[in-house]
């Protein structure tokens, strides 16, 4: 985990009364949708998860009904936790991710301890309140392809090349001009 002074460019959300999901025993929030790269996404809030001692949040990319069958989006994703005293955001730098038909939502299932995230003088959670948030970068697929092929390559030719005298040599030499490949 890293910090930043510079919030989140795509979402964020401030939850108030952050005790009730406790109080009340909700387990999971998902937050409403967020436009990030022509996508719609949203921001899923796991407060007893795989592990009971962390908070785990995850990206979900949403409405993928228009999107055409065997879709795939790649993204670079960040999810923040605003600090309240010092004015910084803790984040994860730079998830990456494949979004796919099968596997539309990823995250981190250990964002921030409870007891980290629960203690006011680390700044996360102030006055019942906290600020988490989003980013989200889709990589657009406009790569360059190359391809090299060496399957005809005729190696058979060697030459050698005896230099007499090497130490006494100037600061150049050229050696008598051979052939190789068809080339001089």
């Amino acid at each position: 985990m890293e910090t930043r002074e510079v919030p989140s460019a795509h979402f964020l959300i401030k939850i108030e009364s952050f005790s009730s999901f406790d109080k009340y025993k909700i387990n999971k929030y998902e937050t409403s949708e967020f436009v990030a790269g022509e996508y719609k996404w949203k921001l899923i809030l796991n407060f007893n998860g795989k592990d009971s001692d962390y908070i785990s949040v995850n990206l979900a990319m949403t409405d993928t009904s228009s999107l055409p069958t065997n879709w795939e989006v790649n993204v670079v994703f960040n999810i923040f936790l605003f600090n309240q005293i010092f004015g910084h955001y803790l984040y994860s730098p730079g998830v990456t991710r494949r979004f796919r038909t099968m596997k539309f939502e990823w995250g981190l299932s250990k964002f921030i301890s409870k007891e980290i995230l629960s203690d006011p003088s680390n700044g996360y959670l102030v006055n019942d309140t906290c600020v988490f948030g989003a980013e989200v970068f889709v990589i657009e697929r406009q790569a360059a392809v190359e391809c090299l092929s060496l399957d005809n390559v005729d190696t058979r030719y060697k030459h050698d090349l005896k230099i007499s005298d090497f130490s006494k040599l100037e600061e150049t030499w050229n050696s008598a001009y051979f052939i190789a490949g068809g080339q001089k």
